[in-house]
């Protein structure tokens, strides 16, 4: 079993089986459809991260009525009848992007806060999205807070998705509630996996959206979103790192993940096949073991969240590793590309970064080392896997971080180790 004493992790390997947490992505955005829909809805699966406490704080905010613990009864209330609104958002970038456009329904001007990681990222793609749609949307330092005021008029947006593409998630969401038809044209959109992830729960909340290959999209106002009873599925995201762990050093089942999900992150299904582990799946349960791995080359541009885990992949198969896709790194909870490169070379792994990607050359054995996690949650996951193949304990700095998007994790590999 797993130890950690004083942020210092002892030697063990994974061995077990375990339910899937619900996935942040689809709990975020079906909190966020709900509370505009007609009628009661009831959100299934309902998992405690900071970022979903976060986004259900924000709902209530609104003047939604929750109740529930794991299964949340929504009751929204009518739009705009707030005169000024003030909501926060905590760590939660998506909570940022999605709420700001959310607000434009609920309130006549808003001010959004948020803490911590979040005051440091980048705003002005947001304000710039913002503006284009023509609502009045500004900050007077450049970061947090932002002041929002007016709602959405402009009938044709076009906008760049090469930052990310949770602002147009957001105007999607509210678009279909409009007075008038819109029509959004993307350039250079970057997680097109996550905007079919908000497509697909509008859907589920009876809203259509005209998608033409991601480049325009085609919205028809004075629809109406119909309440319904909504089970999230399980978090690729946070199964990654536990999926990893067993293909370098045991076995894992975990039950309740999609093989067919639209997440991004479900692309470690087929990047541990790359690398050589043993991959079943039976009555919708995933199942890894550890297998002689060998290096591989992929593309992790449209799944950045994937980079910690894999890099551990690639640090236990003997080789050269090749990922691309590292300027999808830098805005994240942390400079994660800085953040990854100082974790690992202090655990001695030869690893450098060139022209967008990491190459790797893989030992099969890491070294102890102290890791500043740089409060990133992802982070602090993956150096918790890495101790299964390091030769001396790894030391965090924090671990609190894995409260964002996995507050259980620690206690999840406890019930998974030996």
């Amino acid at each position: 079993m797993v130890e950690i004493i004083m942020n210092q992790i002892k030697p063990y390997k994974i061995n077990g089986t375990i339910n899937a947490v619900a996935s942040k992505s689809y709990l975020q955005r079906a909190l966020a459809i709900a509370c505009l829909a007609q009628g009661e809805s009831v959100i299934k699966n309902f998992y405690p991260s900071d970022d979903a406490l976060v986004a259900k704080k924000i709902l209530q905010n609104f003047g939604t009525e929750i109740s529930g613990v794991k299964n949340l009864k929504i009751v929204p209330k009518p739009f705009f009848d707030k005169e000024n609104l003030k909501i926060y958002v905590g760590e939660s970038g998506l909570c940022l992007r999605i709420f700001s456009f959310v607000a434009t329904l609920i309130s006549h001007e808003t001010e959004v806060m948020g803490a911590g990681t979040l005051l440091k990222r980048p705003i002005a793609p947001l304000i710039e999205y913002l503006q284009k749609c023509g609502v009045s949307a500004k900050t007077t330092n450049g970061s947090l807070p932002i002041f929002i005021k007016g709602q959405i008029k402009n009938k044709k947006i076009e906008i760049d998705g090469s930052f990310s593409s949770q602002m147009l998630s957001g105007l999607l969401i509210v678009a279909p509630l409009l007075k008038h038809n819109t029509e959004i044209i993307v350039h250079n959109l970057t997680s097109k996996n996550y905007v079919s992830v908000t497509i697909d729960v509008m859907r589920h909340f009876g809203v259509e959206v005209e998608n033409n290959d991601f480049k325009r999209f085609y919205i028809k106002g004075n629809q109406k979103y119909i309440a319904c009873n909504y089970t999230v599925e399980g978090d690729w995201s946070a199964a990654a790192n536990l999926l990893v762990g067993a293909a370098i050093s045991g076995q894992i089942t975990i039950k309740g993940l999609n093989k067919n999900s639209l997440q991004p992150d479900s692309k470690i299904y087929e990047i541990l096949k790359d690398f050589g582990a043993e991959i079943t799946w039976k009555n919708g349960s995933i199942s890894v073991c550890k297998n002689t791995l060998t290096p591989i080359k992929t593309d992790l541009s449209e799944s950045p969240d994937l980079f910690p885990p894999v890099v551990v992949l690639a640090a236990s198969a003997k080789g050269l590793s090749v990922i691309k896709g590292t300027h999808r790194l830098i805005h994240k909870e942390s400079n994660r590309l800085q953040a990854i490169l100082s974790a690992f070379t202090k655990m001695g792994l030869q690893i450098e970064n060139k022209e967008d990607t990491l190459f790797i050359n893989g030992s099969g054995t890491l070294n102890g080392a102290t890791i500043d996690s740089f409060d990133d949650h992802r982070i602090v996951m993956c150096a918790a896997i890495a101790r299964i193949i390091a030769k001396g304990d790894i030391i965090l700095n924090s671990i609190n971080a894995v409260n964002k998007s996995y507050p259980t994790f620690f206690k999840d590999l406890k019930k998974i180790s030996e």
